[in-house]
């Protein structure tokens, strides 16, 4: 009998894997995708912040940031002696208009309470500090200008995680695995994400497709920060000497991973001239899709022990949010499996039992 089996190799599974083999638990990785090709976080924009609603996830955002900075030092390997995220610290800025401005207060509240060290700036004022941005239409912003949030290479940081696992002692095997009576371990996590649903029916965790274009523009501002407009839904940030932006549009039940190509033209090419005059001179050069692991219930993460099994843990239903609290969700688990409790970020408000009970916890921050 193993002792520990992780179903899912994704970076929530490579975080739990490095955290619990540090502690020396031997894990067993079980991935249907080696390539990963259709996995969420290498088809994500890389984005890490801490400007959430909830105070864990704000709470979560805070050390992963930690984390991503002590990656050279806490991953490094024999084979690859200077592991790199190539963070870039740009920062976030998260645009509100009327509609959501109550909503938004209170989240600062909860910013204020958890030293998120957010700055709040009325929409008049945003030409102030964001000289290329319009305010029309937007009564409120929160950004970050001290480096404490930005993006970062997803495929580096999965790959960074995976292999200081290995060295830990942790075991990444190919196989599908299709139900838990498959597996027989003392401890087994259910990190399936997109595919939660299909080990876990009571779990309404499915996957939701989202595009990303990728496009060019006569003025390059590298300095931008990653920018979501609430007012709108779309969110963009510089890549290279181009740019990505998100679509608003998420599509349910997709078969496939082919970009909705529509959608730039009708909603994210508008979207970005409204907001930044530059835009309106520019040209796609290609695009993505890929899946978020969406919480049906409340765009919240599902994670702790299911009631319904003796020793099945899981982390799914992140919504868009898994690269960015993988850290965090990796710990938490560990500190679960291995103390029965959780010693740092208390992810309680998570649980399954929650789930269970169709008791919503929502997270409005959804990009």
């Amino acid at each position: 009998m193993d002792d520990v089996v992780v179903i899912g190799g994704g970076i929530i599974g490579a975080s739990t894997a490095y955290f619990l083999s540090k502690e020396g638990r031997k894990v067993k990785v079980i991935e249907k995708d080696p390539t990963y090709k259709k996995a969420s976080f290498p088809l994500s924009l890389g984005g890490f912040r801490r400007q959430f609603f909830q105070k864990e996830n704000i709470m979560l955002g805070k050390f992963s940031r930690e984390f991503l900075l002590n990656v050279p030092n806490d991953l490094k390997t024999i084979n690859n002696p200077n592991p790199t995220v190539s963070m870039v610290p740009n920062g976030y800025l998260l645009l509100f208009g009327p509609e959501h401005a109550e909503e938004q207060y209170l989240a600062l509240e909860n910013h204020k309470a958890c030293d998120a060290g957010t700055k709040n700036i009325k929409g008049s004022e945003l030409k102030k500090v964001f000289p290329y941005i319009s305010g029309e239409g937007i009564e409120t912003a929160t950004y970050s200008d001290t480096k404490i949030e930005g993006w970062i290479d997803p495929y580096l940081f999965h790959n960074a995680l995976k292999n200081k696992a290995i060295e830990l002692g942790a075991e990444f095997i190919k196989g599908d695995v299709k139900s838990l009576k498959e597996i027989e371990a003392t401890t087994i996590v259910s990190a399936a994400g997109c595919w939660t649903n299909e080990i876990l029916n009571d779990i309404p965790v499915f996957p939701q497709k989202h595009t990303v274009f990728r496009f060019k523009c006569p003025k390059h501002i590298p300095e931008m920060p990653l920018t979501g407009d609430l007012t709108t839904g779309v969110y963009w940030r510089p890549e290279g000497k181009e740019y990505l932006a998100g679509s608003p549009k998420p599509v349910w039940d997709a078969d496939d991973l082919e970009p909705e190509w529509n959608d730039f033209e009708e909603l994210v090419w508008p979207g970005l001239a409204k907001r930044i005059s530059v835009f309106e001179e520019i040209k796609m050069t290609g695009a993505w899709a890929g899946y978020y692991d969406c919480n049906k219930l409340d765009n919240n993460a599902v994670v702790g022990k299911h009631p319904g099994y003796k020793n099945v843990y899981m982390a799914s239903g992140f919504t868009g949010r898994g690269l960015m609290q993988a850290p965090g969700i990796g710990r938490a688990l560990t500190e679960l499996i291995t103390t029965g409790s959780y010693q740092t970020i208390d992810l309680g408000c998570f649980s399954v039992e929650r789930v269970l009970k169709q008791e919503e916890r929502i997270e409005p921050y959804v990009l």
